[in-house]
Order: structure tokens, then sequence, then C-alpha cells
């Protein structure tokens, strides 16, 4: 029995010894094909940014690089972010944050509705040169540009023009959505641009290759390709949804447009926004707008101190404490009153009021950073500061002049960045011998342009170049259109006639052209000419001297 039980025992332990080294076979077996994954997967890494580092070197200082190629690295070869094959737009702030600033914080929403909405004032063609729109140049050497003058050049341009304000050329089988008017589409791109810095559109050619129209694609699904990865003819950007490439554009198929473009290793081309700048600005006016809001759901959180003199016991003061804070706490406990426990009840006040944290004036700070950030005028969007009703204050230049330096600061290079884009990405691929501008930037008014000829009728124009800029007919010599509306003009000009009227009254007298003031130019020996067959010239002259030295001895 005893022997029977010590086999018993060794085949047991043999067993378990069976079991132990299979399963660290398996293991031993699990963590060498993990190994040799990682090994490769590292000698890829390694592999790619080896290669990386060698086309950073040739493109470099090697001496053997294209001189038409910079020399300079665009991309960081030692970045390993880039695990997807594009790089995420290097930014605090996510797309889905920004579209909630965009739409949900007053201020920002304002200003990009106000810019948008005079941005739409040049989407459609010019109607006359007081109002604002856009129209169609030919293209000058020096960047210039001219009014088309022959009816080829005129047709053409008014075949561009439909063109643009249709988008492209109009199909009626295309999907609505793709065939926006310009105005819709300005419209859409001009807001994406204030809220993201990145307005982006689909180029569709035709079926030969030319461009047939362009369609807005949403900028938040646009990631541009690592440049390390960009290859030539190859995608320069892709759309990601939910996290998965979708699709990828060529850069003849996309145009990926920035207003403030970057030069930095790390940024990747793409742009930067107004509200990636404006975080703290904007964390500080929601703050104190739920501060201030709070002040009606909450109660008061007023600072101080309570103060209790005396002895109390410890749950009733612990009690009363829970029901004071829960009652009086601020925004998100920002204040939370201390409650100490002596003779008597004592309230210590720190504050009297929300002015002791000039809550207005912080507010207002805000505001105007928020305004100066975007470049434009507090006015534009509805917050006038100084006294309520006045125009202008002492020592500041009145609102006029404000409004017009925002939209000389902000607006025109926002309307000119919009064009450009238009030209490259439109225009200049259907016929580079044209160019579409924003006209009415610097037109005046009806009634500005009134007063300005007035003022110029009275100093040089005459009244038929003044009906001439209207395009009016001329009155002519015998119609007073050649005359300057200016009463010392029309006085001098009408002693200058009475003078030569009366010189011809003089000659008429049978005046013998002889004056006892003048000196004889003719010898005594030579025959006097005959003056019948020499110009009236002198002896009007003669006579105009006789006549105003006997006006003056007179």
């Amino acid at each position: 029995m005893a022997f029977r039980d010590d086999l018993f025992r060794l085949g047991a332990a043999g067993l378990r010894l069976g079991r132990t080294a299979a399963a660290t076979g398996v293991s031993s077996a699990t963590a060498w094909a993990e190994g040799q994954v990682n090994n490769a997967r590292m000698a890829s890494v390694d592999e790619r940014l080896e290669k990386a580092a060698k086309a950073a070197k040739a493109a470099g200082n090697n001496g053997n690089h294209d001189p038409r190629d910079a020399k300079g690295i665009r991309f960081d070869p030692f970045d390993l972010v880039a695990a997807m094959g594009y790089r995420e737009r290097p930014t605090a702030m996510t797309f889905a944050a920004m579209e909630t600033v965009a739409t949900k914080v007053p201020i920002v929403a304002d200003v990009i509705r106000t810019r948008t909405n005079q941005v739409c004032t040049f989407a459609t063609p010019q109607q006359d040169r007081h109002s604002a729109g856009f129209a169609v140049r030919l293209r000058a050497d020096g960047g210039l540009s001219r009014k088309p003058s022959t009816k080829a050049e005129i047709k053409r341009a008014g075949e561009l023009t439909q063109l643009i304000c249709n988008c492209g050329y109009p199909d009626p089988d295309k999907d609505p959505f793709d065939n926006l008017p310009l105005l819709d589409f300005i419209k859409m791109g001009t807001r994406d641009s204030l809220a993201f810095d990145q307005w982006t559109f689909e180029k569709v050619p035709d079926r030969s290759g030319r461009l047939s129209y362009i369609a807005t694609v949403d900028p938040t699904t646009i990631r541009l390709v690592d440049r390390s990865l960009q290859r030539p003819g190859g995608p320069f950007a892709v759309q990601v949804v939910q996290g998965s490439v979708v699709q990828d554009f060529q850069r003849d198929e996309l145009a990926f447009c920035r207003r403030n473009p970057r030069s930095g290793i790390r940024a990747y081309d793409y742009g930067q926004s107004e509200i990636e700048t404006l975080i703290r600005e904007i964390t500080g006016m929601l703050w104190g707008m739920e501060y201030n809001r709070k002040m009606f759901t909450q109660g008061s959180a007023t600072k101080g101190i309570l103060n209790f003199k005396g002895t109390i016991p410890d749950r009733h003061l612990q009690a009363f404490r829970r029901q004071w804070y829960s009652m009086v706490a601020g925004v998100e406990n920002a204040w939370r009153t201390p409650i100490t426990n002596a003779e008597e009840l004592q309230w210590i006040n720190l504050q009297m009021s929300n002015r002791d944290m000039e809550y207005s004036a912080w507010m207002d700070f805000l505001i105007k950073i928020t305004c100066a950030r975007f470049q434009i005028a507090p006015e534009e969007v509805n917050f006038s500061y100084g006294n309520a009703g006045q125009s202008q204050a002492m020592g500041t230049a009145p609102i006029e002049e404000k409004l017009k330096a925002s939209k000389d600061l902000g607006l025109r290079p926002l309307v000119e960045f919009i064009f450009n884009c238009l030209n490259r990405h439109l225009l200049w691929e259907i016929d580079e011998d044209y160019i579409v501008l924003p006209v009415g930037l610097d037109s005046n008014s009806a009634a500005t342009e009134a007063d300005l000829l007035d003022k110029k009728g009275k100093a040089w124009m005459t009244i038929d170049e003044i009906r001439g800029v209207d395009g009016l007919e001329p009155l002519g010599e015998d119609g007073g259109g050649n005359v300057i509306r200016d009463p010392q003009w029309i006085q001098w000009m009408q002693s200058q006639q009475g003078m030569d009227e009366e010189g011809e009254f003089g000659e008429d007298e049978d005046f013998d052209g002889e004056s006892p003031f003048e000196v004889d130019d003719h010898d005594g020996d030579e025959e006097d000419e005959d003056l019948t067959t020499k110009s009236d010239k002198p002896r009007r002259r003669r006579a105009r001297r006789v006549v105003r030295y006997e006006t003056n001895i007179g």
C-alpha cells in the first residue's frame, strides 16, 4: 500500500509538472509573438525615421538639392503623432468647441453674423456706381484691371458674371445643396472662415476634366495629410467622419483656404481662428454671465464672515453651516462663507455689492478685447460706450469715422480674401484673362457725390463736365454749359466781355486807331501800311487802352 501511494504521489507530481511546463511554454510563445510584433513595429518606425531624416538632409545642405526647392524643413521628421497618415489641428479647442462658441457666446455670434451680412452685400453684381457688389474686369499687367471695352469683352464678362452667380455652370439635375447661388455660398464660407479659419469647397470637374462647379465641404471634417507622406500627384487632404477616413482629395480637387496662415513646423499648414486666441476672454465672459445669472437662482453670495458669539453645540453649528451653504453658495462654490463659533452672532461684511469687482467694467473689457481680435468696432454690434445719445465724446472721433475705420481694418481684408479665393479656385480655372473684384468698398452715396460735385462745380468743373459724370448730354456754350458756378469767376468773365464790347463800340465810332499815349513804331520816312489789309487786333487793343485811360481820368 505504501509503495502504491508513493506511485500515485509521483504521478500527480509529474502531471503538475507537465501542466506547469505547458503553461510556461504557451506564455513564452505568446511573449515571443508579442516581441516579434513589437520589433517589427519599431523596425518600421526606425525605418521611417531614418528615411525622413535622410530626406530632410538631402533637401537641406548636402549640395545635391534641386535649386528650385527650398532648403528649410516644413515638418518635424521626428514627430510620431501622425499614426493615421493625417495631422490633427494643433489647438486646445476642438471643432465642436469652436462651433459652440461661434453659435452660443453672444458677442462672438453677433460679430460673425454682422461680418457675414456685410460681406454678403458684395455677393451680387453691382447695379450702379453707388451700390456695393462685384464686377468682372479684364486682367492687366502689374496686377491691375480695366473695364471691358469691346463688344466681345463685354459679352464674355457678362457670361462670367452669370457663371460666378451660379458658382459654376448651372445644372438642374444637381443636388440643390451643390447648386448653391453665390449669396449662400459666400455666407457659408464667411461663417466657416471666421469660426474655424478654414474654408473648404470641392472643385467638381466635368467629363472632360474641366471645372464644372464648386460645392461646399464641411471644414470640420477636413484634415491635412502629413507633409512627410505627401507625394506629387497624391492626396494632400482627407475627409474624416467619426474617426474614419472616407475620402481623399488632391490639390486640384479641393480648395483649402485660410485667412491666418502660420509658418511653424508644428502648425501643419493649418490656420488659426480668432476664437482659438480668445479662450481666456471667452471663459471669463461665460463665468461673468454665469455669476450674474446665479444671483437670481441661488440667492446672494455676499462675501463676509458669520461669527456666532457664545458656545453652540457642534451638531447645531454643522447643520446651520450646511443649510447656509445650500442657500447662498456662489457659482461653483466660488465663495463659501466662513462660519465660526464665538460669544455672539456677528456678521463681518467683506463686500458691499458686486460693484467692488467692477463687474460692468470687466465685461466691457472682455467685449472690447473680443471686438479688437475680430477687428470690428463695438458700435457695429450695438455696444456703444459713452453717454447715451451722445454721438461724439470730447476729444474722440465721431461714430461715423469709427465705423469707417472698422470696415477698412476688418471688412476690407475679409472681402478681399473671399474674392481672392473665388478667383484662384473658380474664375481663373475657367478663364485666366478676367478677374472678379469687389466694388463699392470706397464708393460714396448719391447725396455725398452730389455734394462733392457741387463743390467741384464751384472750383474748376464746368456744368457740362458735371453733367458728363452722370452721362447726360452737354448744354453747350449757348446753353451756359461752359460756366463755372463761382461768383467771382462769373463776375470776371462778365467784365472781360464788357470790355470787349466797349472796344468794338469805339471802333465803330470812326476811331482812327491812333492814341496820344502810344509810341509810334513807324519811321517818318516810311509810308503807313494799309490797316485794312491786316488784322483788326492792334486797333482793338489801342481802342481798349484809350477807353481805360478815359475811364480812369474821368
